[in-house]
Order: C-alpha cells, then sequence, then structure tokens
C-alpha cells in the first residue's frame, strides 16, 4: 500500500454522516434497471442501492451527450462512467463495466490519531468499504464526500474538472475519517460523545487518464452532485459549528433533522431531500434543472473543444417530443417535473423519445482548423 507523509488534523464539530447501508450521492438511485449500449436490461436486483441507475446521471447524461454533438459510442461512454460513479460496477456481457481501484492509503490508526477522543467503534469509511475491492469513488469509503458531495464554485469540484480536462495529471482531494463510541451509529452521535474525526489532504490515485472521456464523465456526475447537494450543503454550512464535510442525515437512525439533508437510502420518499428533486409539487425541482443546464454546458464545451462531431444544439433549439412541441431546454424541464421521484420508468421512456427526436435533428458538423506545428510556435 502506498504511503505518504500528510498533515491530518482531528477535528470535534458537529457532523453528521451515516453508518451501515447508508451512504452519501446525489440523484438517487431509482427503481430501475441498467440498460447496456446494445440496448440488453439488467433488472434491479435487491443489492440497493448500487444495481439501481439514476434516471439523471443515465439516461439524460445520454441525451445531453447527443445534443452536445457526441456519436452515439461516445454518449454510451459518458452515461455509464457519469452513472459508474455511484454504481461502482455495472453488468454487461462478457465483461461488466467496472470504475476501478487504484488503491487507497493506509488508514489512520486511531490509537495515535484519537487520543482524548472516543474511537471504540469505526463509523467512516462505513463496513462496506473494502480497501481490495471497492472503487476509489465508492460512497461508503474515505474519498466519498469529495465525489459526491462537492461544494459549488469550490476548490473539490475545481480540482475535478482540472483533472478531467487534463489540465493536470493528479487529483489532489481528501479523505475522511470518523470514530465513536460502540454504541454510537451515526456520526451525530459520535459528534455529539466526543467522536474522533479526521480529514487528510492526499493525492487520490484514479483508476482512469485525467483527460480522458472517462474522467469528464466522473467530474459531470460530481458537478451534478454538487446542484443535488447544495441546499444541504449551505444547511449544512449554517449549523452551530458548521460541519466541514457534506453528508445526509436520517432522522430514523436518531439524527436530529435538516430538512434539506434528510435522506434515507434504504428507504427513499417523493418528500425527502432527493425525492422532492422530482416532480410538480417542490420548488427543489430547481436544483435538477439547474445541474441538468449546467452538465449541458460542460458537454457542449467539450464537444467543441475535443470528442465532438456535430455542433452542440442551443438550449432554444425546437423539437417535438412525444408528439409535442417543446424546445431542448423544455425537455429538460419536463423530464424534471412531469413524474415524481418514484415513477422513473416515464422518465426513461421520455428520453428515448428525446433521443430520437435529437437524432433526427439536422446538424452541423465541426470543422476544426488544426495549423500545423510551425505555426503554432
Amino acid at each position: 500500500m502506498r504511503r505518504q507523509t500528510v498533515a491530518y488534523v482531528v477535528i470535534a464539530l458537529g457532523l453528521f454522516l451515516t453508518v451501515g447501508t447508508a451512504s452519501v450521492l446525489g440523484f438517487a438511485e431509482e427503481d430501475l434497471g441498467f440498460r447496456d449500449r446494445d440496448g440488453t436490461y439488467y433488472p434491479p436486483t435487491q443489492s440497493f442501492p448500487e444495481e439501481r441507475i439514476s434516471t439523471v446521471h443515465d439516461d439524460l447524461t445520454y441525451a445531453l451527450a447527443i445534443a452536445a454533438g457526441f456519436t452515439i459510442t461516445d454518449s454510451h461512454t459518458l452515461r455509464i462512467w457519469d452513472q459508474l460513479v455511484d454504481s461502482e460496477v455495472l453488468p454487461s456481457t462478457p465483461v461488466s463495466y467496472t470504475y476501478g481501484n487504484a488503491g487507497f492509503y493506509d488508514p489512520p490508526n486511531p490509537l495515535v490519531a484519537c487520543l482524548g477522543k472516543n474511537h471504540a467503534h469505526q463509523i467512516w469509511p462505513t463496513n462496506s468499504f473494502a480497501p481490495d475491492t471497492s472503487a476509489v469513488t465508492t460512497r461508503f469509503g474515505p474519498y466519498s464526500p469529495f465525489f459526491h458531495f462537492p461544494h459549488l464554485n469550490g476548490s473539490d469540484l475545481e480540482a475535478l474538472h482540472d483533472w478531467a480536462w487534463g489540465q493536470t495529471d493528479t487529483l489532489v482531494g481528501y479523505e475522511a475519517y470518523a470514530w465513536g463510541r460502540l454504541t454510537d451509529h451515526t456520526l451525530m452521535q459520535a459528534v455529539q460523545n466526543d467522536g474522533c474525526i479526521i480529514t487528510r489532504t492526499v493525492t487520490i490515485s484514479m483508476p482512469i487518464p485525467g483527460g480522458s472521456l472517462m474522467a469528464f464523465a466522473t467530474y459531470l456526475h460530481t458537478l451534478a452532485d454538487a446542484y443535488s447537494h447544495a441546499d444541504c450543503m449551505d444547511a449544512l454550512a449554517a449549523l452551530t459549528p458548521p460541519a466541514p464535510w457534506g453528508t445526509h442525515t436520517i432522522p430514523a437512525l436518531g439524527d436530529d433533522s435538516v430538512y434539506a439533508c434528510d435522506y434515507n437510502p434504504t428507504s427513499p420518499r417523493n418528500d425527502d431531500a432527493h425525492g422532492r428533486e422530482f416532480g410538480s409539487v417542490y420548488t427543489d425541482t430547481q436544483r435538477t434543472i439547474d445541474a441538468a443546464r449546467a452538465v449541458y454546458a460542460e458537454l457542449a464545451a467539450r464537444s467543441l473543444a475535443r470528442e465532438g462531431v456535430y455542433v452542440p444544439l442551443p438550449l432554444t433549439t425546437t423539437l417535438t417530443v412525444s408528439g409535442t412541441p417543446t424546445t431542448l431546454d423544455g425537455a429538460i424541464v419536463h423530464f424534471v417535473t412531469a413524474w415524481n421521484y418514484d415513477e422513473p420508468l416515464h422518465r426513461r421512456e421520455y428520453v428515448d423519445e428525446l433521443v430520437e427526436a435529437l437524432l433526427a435533428q439536422p446538424r452541423a458538423s465541426i470543422r476544426r482548423v488544426y495549423l500545423p506545428l510551425v505555426l503554432r510556435r
């Protein structure tokens, strides 16, 4: 295992994380299985939520990539690797898609790092994290808050952006660790009972190269999560003391309710923090709409600069989807607001019709001018 000299800080602050099967994520997985490139459908199993997908990270990303001018092949790569940030592994034949594991640092030794603090029971990373087999982006591991609860306009999201665009070969992030008493089940309980909380700045070893399309999809996932968790991050920052990293709160497990953060992944609801991001009842849907627009802006920029073959369509482009005239932006809004969280099949069907409309749309090819090396000097 790699070792690195890092400074770590023991922080006794009001944290709100979850344990066991609870995890941190944005745009919660829905009761819908994964579709491979060839259309093969893999129904969701009882392994919740890893073997379910998010219609935002998967289906909508695919449609937006097509609209941005990527090929069908590259659009599949973008949506699969976007979803893999949460799922870690997705089924396929003959070989499953996997995000991969490039290794983790040895964790802090609580016997040394947690002097004067309760550290009888490790709460974070959770017992679902296996350093030898878990993907680097796992929601149960030390990098979970970095990948799944980034700050809009924050240095964490900026680091992912620069790595995804190939502006740097290294990704600098942070690890999160927490211990509490044997009877503590959540980080909230651990902190309230003088638990041990540690964060460390590290260079994260990534299993995919910076600047690749897969790296860019990873960034798109975290960008969307930044919007999904924006209200929660603001609420956590307003606590006294503020939480040093983002997380969900689960009142059913004993956490105090933080309305913008309340979510139980083992029992998702239409009115929890992520359920409210769909449908016509809650203003939380604006987070989802803003996320989709931000993702599309990045896809359009990437398409023009690198892999795209067609000029990205403006959001004002007129389309006919499901027999109804709309714009590309109107289709995004309809996808978000027409159905509740627990109606993902309707969203998938709508995206399929949106893709058909996009593929039928006349497109202008991107014409890039490559100067001879001598003229670029």
